[in-house]
């Protein structure tokens, strides 16, 4: 027992020289078994399946082919120069279009800020009318009257 950590360092080559001489003997249905290997029939199975599938939808790719190849994708020479800018990188076409949805969203936002304006215009309105109808419940004096008697006493100081 005191003698096994001077062989410590022998496990690992023992291991692998083991594992070479014996995953060789183990039998495929052993690995597939303990998940080592994928199985190969439901590897079998799963691509008959997706040949099946590619197969239908490619012949009915096939079938809208030959009932469209008639059809003329009509292009003037005007959207092919379009398409060849574009490529390239410009797409000085589209500036047009970028202001008008820049112009169009900056008045959505001048809209919200009217709309908040308003609804401050109005709580002002509403904080208005709530002090005049405080003052006329006391007899039509206003609630800062107070106020006069204080600047009266530090007259008097």
């Amino acid at each position: 027992a005191r003698k096994a950590p001077n062989y410590a360092g022998w496990l690992v080559p023992l291991g692998v020289g083991g594992a070479w001489f014996i995953w060789p003997a183990v039998s495929d249905e052993s690995k597939v078994f303990l998940g080592l290997l994928p199985d190969p029939e439901a590897t079998k199975a799963a691509a008959e399946l997706a040949e099946g599938l590619n197969k239908s939808m490619a012949d009915e790719m096939d079938q809208d082919a030959i009932d469209n190849a008639h059809k003329r994708i009509d292009s003037t020479e005007e959207d092919i120069d379009k398409h060849l800018k574009r490529l390239r990188g410009d797409y000085s076409d589209l500036h047009t279009q970028w202001e008008r949805s820049t112009v169009a969203s900056l008045m959505m936002l001048d809209d919200e800020e009217e709309v908040d304006e308003e609804e401050e215009e109005d709580d002002e309105d509403d904080d208005e009318e709530d002090d005049e109808e405080g003052g006329d419940e006391e007899g039509g004096e206003e609630k800062g009257g107070d106020d006069d008697d204080e600047e009266d006493d530090d007259d008097e100081d």
